[in-house]
């Protein structure tokens, strides 16, 4: 067995470079967490201290800038103390007891839960698109109005609906987005007693909203294909082959390595040569890749896996080809210039499919649509080689996530050489 790497001194600290969290002691909760260029330390223990208790995320401080991993341990230590002898949440360590609630304004408090509560719930990409919604909220309300004045009783759920629509007037997603991202702070407040109880004004939403979660294009030929028939498959591939829409060569290997490798576009446009395994011949996807859904609290836990992706003779082919074009990149499909991310971003596949022609047909989503389809009414493979290939994770839910170890890698193998020569034989030329 391999020992538990702890990043326990100041030296070891320095010359950590993977992005990743790192325990600093065994079973003390005290973890060291590296992101970019930033390296901090933050506690966590369960309160209250009951089977009904949360984790708690404690922010101890910015290495070196801050605090030294030795003084960490020692406050980690003082914290953890105080908070069992006083029973009190280990947050509250240091807060001055007579700060009254209705000193705190509502930026302070959204400040406090997104630094100590959200940063540890969601991605990277989900914490910075709510922060800049959150902007847009803030220039709203301003920087000084307290917390107290949008209590319910106060009138402040009309406030924050007319709020919502002056902001969101022609974006119903959008508005519904930000109502449920204020409720949250609401409820951080009302749960650290800065607002009385029952006092959050957004405590259910507002009947003239479409929904909270974003529609997931629905749009495929999948249903087209039959035990008998490819269906609009051909055609498709024909499309893509003859790239009318003159797409860039990048976006066009893109699209074709989406059609062959049976993942998600977000994974296929971060791709990076080093994630290629020749020994093995496969592709090794980090957990932390955004298309890969894994939520940022299992990433910190190190609950998540890699993502492999078999590599087939059609796959190679493809893959000289781009190398050929980008192999001096670090991406794969770099980015063609204009766009924040140095590879193309997330919607240019999905993007590629309408300009082919084939909007409100096919999305580059729905293509797991396709495979799934085509896998079971075409071949002999089972649903789950197939699911688990396409990334899903059914089978770490429930009781059989706690048992159920298995990859089905070899089953899975097999599937790909067969998803890729059917592609070919459909007529994908590579």
């Amino acid at each position: 067995m391999t020992s538990t790497f702890f990043a326990d001194t100041n030296s070891k600290i320095r010359k950590l470079k993977k992005d990743k969290t790192y325990p600093v002691q065994n079973r003390s909760g005290l973890q060291l967490i590296k992101r970019g260029n930033s390296k901090y330390f933050v506690g966590n223990m369960r309160f209250p201290f009951t089977r009904n208790g949360k984790n708690i995320p404690v922010q101890i401080g910015v290495f070196d800038k801050e605090i030294s991993v030795e003084d960490a341990i020692d406050k980690w230590h003082e914290i953890k103390i105080w908070s069992k002898a006083n029973n009190k949440n280990p947050k509250l360590f240091g807060v001055v007891e007579e700060e009254k609630a209705s000193d705190k304004t509502f930026h302070c408090v959204a400040e406090e839960w997104f630094n100590d509560v959200y940063r540890h719930e969601v991605k990277e990409r989900t914490y910075k698109d709510r922060r800049n919604k959150f902007n847009q909220i803030l220039r709203y309300i301003g920087e000084d109005k307290l917390i107290t004045d949008l209590e319910r009783d106060k009138k402040g759920r009309p406030y924050c609906r007319e709020m919502l629509k002056s902001l969101f007037p022609e974006s119903p997603v959008q508005l519904t987005r930000c109502r449920q991202l204020l409720g949250w702070i609401f409820d951080y407040a009302e749960e650290e007693e800065f607002i009385g109880k029952d006092q959050n004004p957004l405590y259910k939403k507002f009947k003239w909203e479409t929904g909270s979660k974003r529609v997931v294009s629905t749009k495929t030929f999948a249903q087209t294909i039959t035990s008998k028939s490819w269906g609009m498959l051909p055609e498709f591939l024909k499309t893509v082959n003859e790239n009318k829409c003159n797409g860039s060569r990048v976006t066009e290997l893109a699209t074709k390595a989406h059609l062959l490798m049976c993942i998600r576009s977000g994974v296929i446009v971060s791709l990076e040569w080093d994630w290629y395994d020749a020994e093995e011949d496969q592709w090794v996807i980090p957990p932390d890749v955004g298309g890969l859904k894994n939520t940022r609290e299992d990433l910190e836990k190190g609950s998540c896996e890699n993502h492999i992706i078999p590599s087939t003779p059609e796959i190679n082919r493809l893959m000289k080809e781009a190398r050929k074009l980008n192999g001096w990149n670090k991406y794969c499909f770099p980015s063609l210039g204009g766009q924040n991310k140095s590879h193309l971003g997330e919607e240019t596949i999905n993007d590629h499919f309408k300009n082919l022609g084939w909007k409100d047909k096919q999305s580059a989503h729905q293509w797991r649509s396709v495979i799934t389809t085509a896998g079971l009414e075409r071949s002999d493979f089972d649903y789950e080689v197939i699911d688990r290939q396409l990334g899903r994770k059914g089978h770490l839910e429930g009781t059989r996530g706690h048992y159920d170890r298995s990859t089905l890698l070899e089953k899975r193998k097999e599937f790909m050489k067969w998803w890729s020569k059917t592609l070919v034989e459909q007529g994908l030329k590579i």
